[in-house]
């Protein structure tokens, strides 16, 4: 089996002929979630980094991933490896916006078209965006004209600078990069070896880490629905058992990979909480593996993916999560299994090779037409055969 960027000559558009950029402060999660997903749909870009000293930092296990994705060039501040010409430029303008946007005025002099990734979303109360947005527009000057499409990690405000006259949408984002870095965790995560019609033995569960404070409150509202204080696991009025894993930055120790997937196709629901950001790789993780999420209301736009209150997700209002916890021990069997059902019909949508040419459109990238062992490598069923034939 061939594969369009390791087969391909080198240079910073792989296999396709563009020649992509991207602007970052220094790569991090959602460096990795757009680049994979460039990479999945043949397409190689190259990396600048505004931070002075990128050496010191490139030991992080993230950075190690973005590093190891195919097409993938992190060429830093060396001014000369800049192209005479970009196809398409993309900006992530955080975090350290400041610092982004002292690097972008040289790059975006020599783009055809920019897609901003704004550091303006809705993570940032409203005048915040408008300030930070004001920022970005100042630093690209006359280069402004040529960016045709504003994405955002966190959603964006109805009204803001970008409101009028380009394209808006959300980035889309994908599970945790450990499960797309190496191919037996991917196979594992992605399988498709549950069946919706089968009962689970967990009501819910909470895996992951208390920070940052945000996200601790939220957990100070349902862990004593969870866990006795005794550290005993409580039990929905059907009997099934809760399970909590509650971990802390300073001390991060949860599940093994294979604990951790077992966790999510054991329970019928799990709770997805905002960390750093309001996006996170949990709700695509539980629906991959059939479990419920159960995530803000104010979230569901932020993942590419059709969610829906009741439907394949349990939406939580403002201040809700306690009776959100209620609302899944309480929910009588039948109804789990009718949501679970519409879950596995999600399942072509969730299939990565889907969801990684969803981010390459919304970033004005398109997949090309590949041949892969005798077929379209654009053609969405692809991936999914892939992962059939290897579990």
């Amino acid at each position: 089996m061939t594969h369009p960027l390791r087969d391909a000559p080198e240079g910073a558009g792989g296999g396709t002929g563009l020649r992509v950029g991207y602007l970052v402060f220094r790569p991090e999660s959602l460096t990795f979630t757009v680049c994979r997903a460039l990479s999945e749909c043949g397409i190689g870009v190259s990396i600048w980094t505004a931070d002075a000293e990128p050496g010191a930092r490139l030991a992080s296990s993230i950075q190690q991933r973005v590093q190891g994705i195919d097409g993938v060039r992190i060429v830093g501040r060396d001014a000369a490896q800049r192209p005479e010409v970009l196809d398409r430029l993309i900006v992530q303008c955080f975090p350290r916006t400041h610092d982004v946007l002292r690097e972008l005025p040289p790059l975006a002099a020599r783009a055809r078209a920019i897609t901003l990734i704004s550091a303006g979303d809705r993570s940032r109360r409203w005048a915040e965006a408008l300030r930070l947005q004001g920022l970005e527009l100042r630093s690209l000057g006359a280069a402004a004209r040529r960016v045709d499409r504003v994405l955002y990690k966190d959603g964006f405000h109805k009204v803001d600078l970008f409101a009028a006259g380009r394209r808006r949408d959300m980035v889309g984002f994908d599970v945790h990069s450990q499960f797309l870095s190496d191919r037996d965790k991917q196979t594992v995560m992605h399988a498709r070896d549950w069946d919706p019609h089968v009962a689970r033995p967990l009501r819910a569960n909470f895996m992951g880490c208390r920070d940052p404070q945000p996200r601790l409150a939220i957990l100070d509202a349902v862990r004593e629905r969870f866990v006795s204080p005794s550290g005993t696991a409580i039990a929905s009025p059907g009997g099934q058992p809760m399970f909590w894993c509650e971990y802390s930055d300073a001390a991060p120790q949860g599940l093994t990979p294979v604990e951790f997937v077992q966790t999510l196709t054991q329970s019928d629901f799990t709770l997805c909480p905002l960390g750093y950001s309001r996006v996170t790789h949990r709700p695509l993780e539980a629906l991959l593996r059939g479990s419920i999420p159960v995530l803000d209301a104010s979230e569901l736009d932020l993942y590419g993916i059709e969610l829906a209150d009741g439907g394949n997700c349990i939406a939580v209002g403002r201040d809700g999560w306690a009776a959100a916890v209620d609302r899944i021990a309480a929910m009588p069997e039948p109804a789990v299994l009718a949501m679970r059902a519409r879950v596995h019909a999600m399942r072509p949508a969730l299939d990565y090779a889907r969801l990684a040419a969803g981010i390459c459109s919304r970033l004005g990238l398109q997949r090309p037409q590949v041949e892969v062992a005798g077929r379209s490598a654009a053609h969405p069923d692809d991936a999914a055969s892939r992962h059939e034939t290897t579990t």
